[in-house]
């Protein structure tokens, strides 16, 4: 479902040439043309592709009814994870998607014993963030005694005009501002959408602030290890003051001052480089403005950031995908950190289609082995995967140049009382260990 998107492409370039032979494809889109091209990535009879209508209830199990696996690359999630996963299990069929909106990530858990039942499984949340971001963390889970406290964080980077699809846009909308669900003292707690900001030790990044946002890693981890007290997801854009603009433009939106349609168009044109409407410029401008009072970005950034749009210049394409996990070890409090190294130049994960994409295929393909068979219900990836052997698995789907992509794991003993958002919290950090990188 959904082959038509840029990172359902990525993800289906991919499985052209890392899928078994004996799989077949069939490809659905509400755009049958786009459809179709995806076909060509194949180069053989291993795939057809067609048009359909997810909303479409008979048209849906139709189109799901014999399939082993039905995967789920349209979004926005919190609009069309339900009616695809419940086509799935009302077929047999499992069930695989790479869902990054919390309301969704929350039905499935709902879900799971229907799921079960059924003999169903729902793998929930397979690309970079959430996906990437829970093994990440599952793997420095592994690692300590006791944990109090997990924090993964992404970040998407300028890369050039590019003309993103009506759904990423709504789901960067519906995080951008209000209330959601998120993971405090060991429960699920309502949080706010970029109110707080932090910096975070990654290459590159250390003065770029980073704010809690709502997406469904809290939710996912917290769930999944329940004696945790607290999940965070920290997200950004590069350069900083994109930030603003979403949060304005968002908090607008939510205010009734500007309808959700003229928002994304907004977000779209500024993002493709194509003239906007001034009265969302002002909405986004008032967010910026918010940014330099807090003391989150410098008065140089935004008039940089001004600059550059009227010179046409792009920023340097920044990238991350990391998590941090607090707690203890041998008796004693630690912090550990792990990264995603996507600071060299020519580096294919600092465009985020690519980074979900082969990270979704990599779920995939590790969802067809052995030992992922024979389960059913809810599966986040911290579920079923093993770390070491999917970063293998990740290694093998990457296109060249990601380099050696996987960061050492960085230690510190945590800071009585840190500031979050000064950049000193980011200092104290030691090699851990790097004995093994698929360790």
């Amino acid at each position: 479902m959904g082959a038509g998107g840029s990172m359902t492409r990525a993800f289906l370039r991919t499985m052209a040439q890392a899928a078994p032979q004996d799989l077949r494809f069939d490809l659905r889109d509400l755009n049958e043309e786009a459809a179709r091209s995806a076909v060509g990535f194949f180069g053989d009879e291993r795939a057809t592709g067609s048009r359909l209508d997810l909303f479409d209830g008979s048209e849906l199990h139709a189109a799901a009814s014999g399939a082993a696996f039905v995967v789920n690359g349209a979004g926005p999630f919190h609009r069309t994870a339900e009616p695809v996963r419940r086509a799935a299990i009302a077929v047999g069929a499992d069930y695989f998607d790479i869902d990054d909106d919390v309301e969704s990530a929350r039905q499935a858990l709902a879900m799971s014993a229907e799921a079960e039942t059924a003999g169903s499984a729902l793998f929930v949340g397979c690309g970079a963030s959430p996906g990437l971001t829970n093994v990440l963390a599952l793997d420095l889970v592994r690692r300590l005694d006791a944990v109090s406290s997990i924090d993964v964080a992404w970040c998407v980077g300028d890369e050039g005009p590019v003309e993103l699809g009506r759904s990423v846009i709504a789901h960067t909308l519906h995080m951008g501002a209000g209330d959601y669900v998120g993971w405090r003292d060991g429960a699920p707690a309502s949080r706010r959408s970029f109110a707080t900001m932090r910096r975070l030790p990654l290459p590159g990044l250390k003065r770029q602030p980073f704010y809690e946002c709502a997406h469904p890693e809290p939710v996912m981890l917290g769930s999944s290890f329940q004696k945790v007290l607290d999940v965070t997801c920290w997200g950004t854009l590069h350069p900083p003051p994109l930030n603003g603009m979403i949060r304005g433009v968002a908090e607008a939106e939510r205010a009734g001052r500007i309808d959700t349609e003229g928002a994304i168009d907004f977000l779209r044109a500024a993002i493709a480089a194509q003239p906007t409407d001034r009265r969302a410029e002002k909405l986004a401008i008032e967010g910026v403005k918010r940014q330099i009072r807090a003391g989150e970005i410098s008065r140089v950034d935004y008039w940089l950031f001004v600059l550059n749009a009227l010179l046409k210049r792009q920023y340097p394409t920044q990238a991350a995908t990391a998590a941090l996990v607090r707690g203890a070890k041998g008796g004693q409090p630690i912090e550990l950190l792990r990264y995603i190294d996507s600071t060299p130049p020519e580096s294919p994960l600092k465009q985020m289609e690519v980074a979900t994409g082969c990270a979704e295929a990599a779920f995939f393909l590790e969802a067809l082995e052995d030992r992922a068979k024979g389960r059913k219900g809810c599966l986040f990836p911290e579920r079923w995967v093993d770390p070491a052997a999917f970063y293998l698995r990740l290694d093998s789907c990457l296109p060249p140049g990601a380099g050696d992509w996987l960061g050492p794991i960085l230690a510190r003993t945590p800071p009585a009382d840190p500031d979050l958002s000064s950049v000193e919290a980011t200092s104290g950090w030691r090699l851990f260990s790097d004995a093994d990188r698929y360790r």
